[in-house]
C-alpha cells in the first residue's frame, strides 16, 4: 500500500486508516457525519494526494484531448478548468477527469487513484509517437482539498497576496509566501462537495507544512480535517457520481447523466456510440432517490416496480445534512420519471422510496 506525503500527520490526528484504490488513506477523524457537518458550516481539509496527476505538454496536446474527451476543450483559458471524460471507441467511461489548462499545449490533468495507471496507458496510446509528452507526477506532489463556505476565509491567511477569490473553474499559480516559502502551488477553485473550496496542488516535500498552516489558520473558523467518509456522502448529497458506481467502461455519458458534458459539434473517441444511443434511445437511466421509509440504501441493492426487478443501487447513504436515505440508481426508463414511487429490498423488506430531482441538497444562501 502507497502512502501519501501526509500520512504522519493522519496518524497523529488518530484518523481511522483504510485501504482505498492501493493507498493508505483517512477514512474519519472524528467521525463521517461530524465532519461532513463542518465541511456544510465551515471548512473541512481533505487529504486527495492518491488522485492521479499527469502533465501533457507540447505540440499537439490541444487537439489530444479534443480527441480523447467529448468536452470542447478550445474554449478552455488560461487558468480554466474544465470536467471532462475519457471515453472508450464504444462510448464507455475509461475514468472522469478535470483538466486544468496551464497555458496553450500546456495541461494538468487529474484521474482517479484506481484508473491511474490504466488512464496513462490510454492517453500514451492515442498519441501520434511519443507527442505531446505526458508525466506522471502523482509521487513527486501532493493534492489538498480545502472545502466549505470559510474556506476562503482561511485561504486567503496563506496567500494575502491575493484580494479577490479565485473565480469557480479557475485556478492561479504562485509560490507560497508564508508557509514553505517558494513552494509552487497550483489553486483552483473546484471541488468535490458542492461548498465553495479549492484544491491545492504542490511539491510532495511541502505538503505537512502547508497542511499545518491551513489547519491553523482555520483553527479560529472551526476547521477539521475531514476523511474519504465525509467526501463520500458530500459528494452523494450533490448527486456527483463517482467512478467504479455510476460510471465504468460499461457505461456512457448519456446513460450517466453527463450529457451536458458532452459536444456533439465536434470528433471524439466514442462518438459514433453516444449519436446512436441519442437517436434510439437507451434502456436504462440514472435516477436519484429518497427513501420515504427508515433504513439506509447501499449499493447493490435491488429495486423492485409493479412487482418486478427494474434496477440496482449505484451509491447509497444516510444524508446527514437532509437526515433521510438517499441514493443514486440505474433504473428501467421506463420507471424513471421524478415522483414515481419504488420500493428498495434493504435486508429483505422492501423501503419506499421515491425518485427525487438531483441535487438531493441545495447549498445555504450565505
Amino acid at each position: 500500500m502507497k502512502q501519501t506525503p501526509l500520512h504522519k500527520i493522519h496518524l497523529d490526528l488518530g484518523a481511522k486508516i483504510v485501504h482505498f484504490a492501493g493507498w493508505e488513506m483517512p477514512l474519519s477523524y472524528t467521525g463521517v457525519t461530524d465532519e461532513h457537518r463542518c465541511v456544510r458550516n465551515a471548512a473541512g481539509l481533505f487529504d486527495v494526494s492518491h488522485m492521479g496527476r499527469f502533465e501533457l505538454s507540447g505540440e499537439g496536446a490541444d487537439a489530444l484531448l479534443s480527441l480523447i474527451t467529448p468536452v470542447a476543450i478550445d474554449p478552455l483559458p488560461k487558468g480554466g478548468a474544465q470536467y471532462a471524460m475519457l471515453l472508450n471507441a464504444e462510448g464507455g467511461i475509461i475514468d472522469d477527469i478535470y483538466i486544468y489548462k496551464k497555458g496553450e499545449n500546456d495541461y494538468l490533468i487529474i484521474v482517479n487513484a484506481s484508473n491511474r495507471l490504466k488512464a496513462l496507458r490510454w492517453i500514451k496510446k492515442q498519441r501520434t509517437g511519443n507527442s505531446p509528452k505526458i508525466q506522471d507526477l502523482t509521487e513527486e506532489t501532493a493534492l489538498i482539498a480545502l472545502q466549505g463556505p470559510k474556506s476562503w476565509d482561511i485561504l486567503s491567511q496563506i496567500i494575502p497576496s491575493r484580494k479577490k477569490e479565485i473565480p469557480l473553474r479557475r485556478f492561479i499559480e504562485l509560490e507560497s509566501p508564508t508557509a514553505a516559502p517558494g513552494a509552487k502551488l497550483l489553486i483552483a477553485r473546484t471541488g468535490y462537495t458542492g461548498e465553495k473550496g479549492y484544491e491545492i496542488v504542490m511539491p510532495a516535500e511541502n505538503a505537512q507544512d502547508i497542511w499545518r498552516a491551513i489547519m491553523a489558520a482555520g483553527e479560529s473558523f472551526g476547521i477539521k480535517a475531514a476523511g474519504l467518509g465525509a467526501r463520500d456522502t458530500l459528494r452523494l448529497e450533490l448527486g456527483y457520481p463517482l467512478y467504479g458506481h455510476e460510471m465504468d467502461e460499461e457505461t456512457t455519458p448519456i446513460e450517466a447523466d453527463l450529457t451536458r458534458f458532452v459536444d456533439f459539434e465536434k470528433d471524439f473517441i466514442g462518438k459514433e456510440k453516444l449519436v446512436e444511443q441519442q437517436e434510439k434511445g437507451f434502456p436504462r437511466k440514472l435516477v436519484g432517490f429518497e427513501l420515504l421509509d427508515q433504513g439506509v440504501p447501499r449499493e447493490g441493492l435491488l429495486i423492485y416496480s409493479e412487482q418486478k426487478e427494474i434496477g440496482k443501487v449505484t451509491s447509497g447513504n444516510y444524508s446527514p445534512s437532509l437526515r433521510k436515505g438517499i441514493g443514486m440508481a440505474y433504473i428501467d426508463r421506463n420507471y424513471s420519471e421524478e415522483g414515481t414511487e419504488l420500493l428498495i429490498d434493504i435486508r429483505g423488506k422492501g423501503a419506499l422510496a421515491v425518485i427525487v430531482k438531483k441535487p438531493f441538497y441545495r447549498k445555504k444562501a450565505r
